[in-house]
């Protein structure tokens, strides 16, 4: 039976995937099964369709012995706290993946090549346009949606895959482009934090966040919504580059005293590490601000915000709520835990899972487009998500090239014996709009 390359294609990463099942969860042998009965002659076996694709994996690919990978990841500016983390779960995916080319005597191996976007829309434009010019076809990152949204019109030009980590922007929701994100949208985390604040009994919202693709978008997507549900909203805009944000805090201020200040009242922030800190020490020092709840998307959730201990008792004062994407756990899950204590030495943090599943989607798709050429790629890779449950779950795509699973975990601040840390508290269920609180 012939077998042409795109269906081979598809087998290697079948064979892949079960092969690393195998690999990672260090499984025994099965006991030999019992013959089977012959099949007809020139019916495909199981033995021939694996000496067939083992054959193409070895021997039979246009795929050069060196796949770069590229990382175009932020570890400084905005991301010099989280951005090495994600960067790491990457690269011990390409590490995991390349010792099981080695195992099944592939002659080819990943090669990740990084680079730092500082956080910058401009500098990762000259990431992307480094990696081109290298003949880089995939690449994970860049972190941000500004970053990100900036990079598409020129990796849909050149016809190079992106996968996204962690942008969640609406700027970055294009159909048929040539970036993929593996987190949901915010296009659905807006109404769910929306949902969230007016389900626990807020009506009278003021946001705050960043003037950015990010900030402005989610502040949108929340307020739309909010309004539809009956409530009302106040918005304030800010430079996440301003040196001095003093101005924007007094205005907070005003804004939810005119709102009553009352049980009602609650106070949105989608900031970053470094405007977050600034803006969360001056409203710390506000009576009014003290008085009202607070919410915040998974950007607040970074150790940044409880690791200063005056800010993270104004975080449990205000009673903070935060949301980030729900990670469905799973074997994968549990085996990525463990594999990056024992290489990091440390627990990981949220979208260093992220960028865990980004870079096995990478491979996977260069794997079963069977060459490494960016359209191949980007037509292969939805195929590939879809049949593929990583350490964030099923990561099936929407119409966008965006994740299409969405719930939301939960998160607030805790003391414990050691200072400070986040604890989860509950989910949001996208399909029936509710919470569902963990027993504490």
């Amino acid at each position: 039976m012939a077998l042409d390359a795109r269906f081979l294609g598809v087998l290697v990463v079948a064979i892949v995937i079960a092969a690393l099942a195998g690999f990672m969860a260090g499984r025994a042998a099965a006991p030999e099964a019992p013959a089977p009965e012959a099949p007809a002659e020139g019916t495909p076996t199981v033995t021939t369709v694996t000496e067939t694709v083992t054959k193409y994996i070895r021997e039979g690919t246009a795929l050069p012995e060196e796949i770069q990978i590229g990382l175009a990841i932020a570890v400084s500016g905005g991301y010099a706290v989280d951005g090495p983390r994600r960067l790491n779960g990457a690269l011990l995916a390409i590490k995991e993946m390349n010792e099981l080319l080695e195992r099944v005597g592939a002659p080819f191996r990943f090669v990740p090549v990084h680079e730092d976007t500082r956080a910058s829309p401009e500098e990762a434009v000259n990431v992307i346009n480094r990696f081109i010019s290298q003949g880089i076809q995939v690449v994970v990152g860049p972190l941000s949606t500004s970053e990100t949204a900036a990079v598409l019109p020129i990796v849909n030009r050149e016809k190079v895959v992106v996968i996204s980590p962690s942008s969640t922007g609406q700027a970055a929701a294009q159909p048929d482009d040539y970036v993929f994100r593996a987190p949901p949208p915010d296009t659905r985390q807006g109404p769910a934090l929306a949902q969230i604040i007016k389900s626990l009994g807020y009506e009278k919202l003021v946001i705050i966040a960043r003037n950015d693709d990010y900030g402005k978008g989610l502040a949108n997507l929340v307020a739309d919504t909010l309004k539809q549900l009956g409530g009302s909203v106040e918005m304030i805009l800010y430079d996440p580059n301003k040196p001095d944000l003093t101005a924007e805090v007094n205005t907070l201020a005003v804004k939810v005293q005119d709102f009553g200040a009352d049980e009602k009242t609650a106070v949105l922030i989608i900031a970053f590490d470094t405007d977050g800190l600034q803006i969360l020490e001056k409203a710390s020092k506000i009576d009014v601000l003290n008085k009202v709840r607070w919410f915040g998307p998974d950007a607040l959730g970074r150790k940044t915000f409880v690791e200063r201990e005056d800010i993270a008792r104004f975080l449990l004062g205000v009673n903070f709520l935060g949301t980030k994407p729900a990670i469905a756990r799973n074997p994968v899950t549990e085996q990525f835990e463990k594999a990056y204590r024992e290489e990091y030495g440390e627990d990981p943090t949220p979208y260093a899972y992220y960028a865990y599943d980004a870079a096995w989607l990478a491979m996977l798709s260069v794997l079963a487009a069977g060459k490494y050429d960016g359209e191949a790629i980007k037509n292969v890779l939805p195929v590939v998500a879809f049949h593929f449950i990583g350490a964030t779950g099923h990561k099936i795509l929407d119409e966008n090239g965006d994740a299409a699973v969405a719930d939301y975990t939960l998160f607030a601040v805790v003391q414990t014996p050691d200072g400070f840390d986040f604890k989860d508290v509950g989910v949001w269920r996208s399909a029936t709009e509710q919470i569902v609180w963990f027993e504490s």
